[in-house]
């Protein structure tokens, strides 16, 4: 299935797709240094699929790939859930802290 970019509107990305599309599926918008951004399908209007990006869309542009996936967003539950501190994409905060540190990395 061939998708790419049409347009970014701050969290929102227009993508136009020949293949089928799930509403509510995963897709990744795909910078091009090869940065995955997780996304949600929001709205399926032909050809043309809106989703809803959960990253910072800077550095996206018009005919960046997005992969497609039938699956939906979803979140793991179960044992070691319960006393960890994890971010709206399940992110485990404290490990991304040791890594990169407490405060938000932005480009400029």
């Amino acid at each position: 299935m061939n998708t790419r970019i049409a347009a970014v509107n701050g969290n929102l990305v227009i993508a136009e797709t020949d293949g089928r599309v799930v509403q509510n599926s995963l897709g990744y918008c795909v910078r091009s240094d090869g940065v995955k951004l997780l996304s949600e399908v929001i709205r399926v209007r032909g050809h043309r699929v809106d989703l809803q990006v959960f990253e910072e869309t800077r550095g996206l542009k018009v005919g960046d790939t997005v992969e497609l996936r039938e699956e939906m967003l979803s979140v793991v539950l179960g044992p070691g859930l319960l006393g960890k501190i994890y971010d709206g994409l399940q992110n485990p905060l404290p490990e991304l802290a040791e890594q990169v540190g407490w405060f938000l990395q932005t480009e400029e």
